[in-house]
């Protein structure tokens, strides 16, 4: 088994994809991963978060976000991850193929460095969700899905006349080895 050259229990804020291709293969226990959600909008943390002034977009467009080392990989190494991202292109859009190429390429390096008894926790709403996990599913295998949960919270009530979207996702997965939990 590969040694961690990472300092154990270590908080990463920021966009993993450089600290994960750091990272040897096959050495991470557990990952917490909290990605945007495809919402097309931009956001800022408050002043009073641990990553005070930070600053992300989340939107997304295939001609500016895509990087064609990404496509060449998804499409020559992982063609069922590439599937997926086609799929959500043609029914949903090109900012959600974009959007899944960007996390693709980083649960493909989450995946190289779990261990086989790791287990990775992704936080999702329901924008991207039902494609997150199809990409998940094709990289870590549906077998090493383990459970959602469903995290509810309370918000102003809606005059709208549909039902709110009042909830968010946490893919729970596994690296391979953690049978028992079925």
């Amino acid at each position: 088994m590969a040694e961690p050259n990472f300092k154990n229990r270590t908080l990463y804020h920021g966009d993993n994809l450089e600290f994960l291709r750091g990272m040897n293969s096959e050495t991470v226990h557990l990952i917490a991963t909290d990605p945007p959600f495809n919402k097309n909008r931009d956001f800022h943390a408050t002043p009073d978060s641990l990553a005070s002034g930070a600053r992300f977009k989340d939107r997304w467009s295939w001609d500016k976000d895509v990087h064609e080392e990404w496509t060449d990989s998804i499409q020559d190494d992982w063609p069922a991850v590439w599937e997926v991202i086609g799929t959500a292109r043609a029914t949903y859009g090109d900012d959600m193929g974009a959007f899944l190429c960007w996390l693709g390429v980083r649960l493909l390096e989450m995946q190289r460095v779990l261990r086989e008894d790791g287990s990775i926790y992704l936080h999702i709403d329901h924008t991207a969700h039902a494609y997150v996990k199809c990409v998940m599913d094709a990289i870590f295998g549906a077998k090493n899905f383990r459970n959602e949960i469903v995290w509810c919270y309370r918000g102003m009530p809606s005059k709208a006349k549909r039902w709110q979207q009042k909830h968010d996702i946490i893919l729970f997965g596994s690296g391979g080895a953690i049978s028992d939990m079925r």
